[in-house]
């Protein structure tokens, strides 16, 4: 689950932004929940911990920026996206809150989809997600199942591959496997910015679950060995290497 907080003085700018960040959140295979508060101090009130925070520098009475200061300091992980129609806040709330972003009112959709999209590809982001699947299928206790949504964690997801006879998707998991039907274009979209990377056709792995790469096979730690094209293999080292680096960070 990835918890959002908007947190503005403005109520019609919270409700934009929200449908703003339903539109954008709905094209990913993650539980989301969005919390919306009209004062810092409410916001600071709140038990929750939030992945991203959508926080008006400008608002009654209070400075978004002090605001912003105890965010950090109660979660140093939570991303904090400024917005303001005030431009000569930036540097001040990027140089004293460790910013994750700054955006100018009135917000537009694209601008926020780059940065939910930049949040995606940042790995610290993708740790407690889960994925949304529809129409699952799976054995359990002996018997066969199919559940309408089945929610996976993200980290437990090992590589997805498509099952050419079936016309299915194999989710392999550390858990078990299971079938599901979907285009594996949209899959590749849907899951690559949560750290995933088509190693050879029909196979999309989990970049955490690699150990390494050995001539054209990628290694998992989970004892399993996945086929790497050859023609991949430039674009895989590239992405296991930024993936890395982006993990250390």
């Amino acid at each position: 689950m990835i918890n959002i907080a908007i947190c503005d003085d403005e109520k019609k700018d919270i409700a934009q932004l929200k449908t703003i960040l339903q539109e954008v959140m709905g094209k990913y295979a993650v539980n989301y929940d969005i919390q919306e508060y009209e004062s810092g101090e409410s916001l600071l009130r709140a038990e929750a911990l939030f992945h991203l925070v959508f926080l008006d520098i400008v608002m009654d009475g209070e400075d978004g920026i002090e605001i912003g200061k105890h965010i950090h300091r109660k979660h140093r992980d939570a991303k904090i996206i400024y917005q303001t129609n005030f431009g000569q806040y930036c540097k001040e709330a990027m140089n004293r809150t460790h910013a994750f972003a700054f955006l100018e009112k009135p917000l537009k959709a694209p601008a926020v989809e780059e940065q939910i999209r930049e949040f995606f590809e940042d790995s610290k982001g993708t740790q407690e997600l889960s994925a949304d699947f529809h129409n699952v299928r799976c054995r359990i206790d002996g018997k066969d199942m199919v559940r309408s949504v089945m929610s996976i964690p993200v980290r437990e997801i090992v590589y997805f591959e498509y099952v050419k006879m079936q016309k299915d998707i194999k989710i392999v998991t550390t858990a078990g496997e299971y079938l599901y039907t979907e285009a594996m274009s949209g899959l590749e979209k849907r899951m690559k910015p949560l750290g995933f990377e088509v190693c050879c056709r029909g196979i999309l792995v989990n970049m955490e679950h690699v150990l390494r790469i050995k001539m054209y096979d990628v290694l998992l730690d989970t004892g399993k060995k996945v086929p790497l094209s050859q023609r991949r293999v430039k674009k895989f080292r590239e992405r296991i290497n930024e993936y890395l680096h982006d993990s250390f960070r």
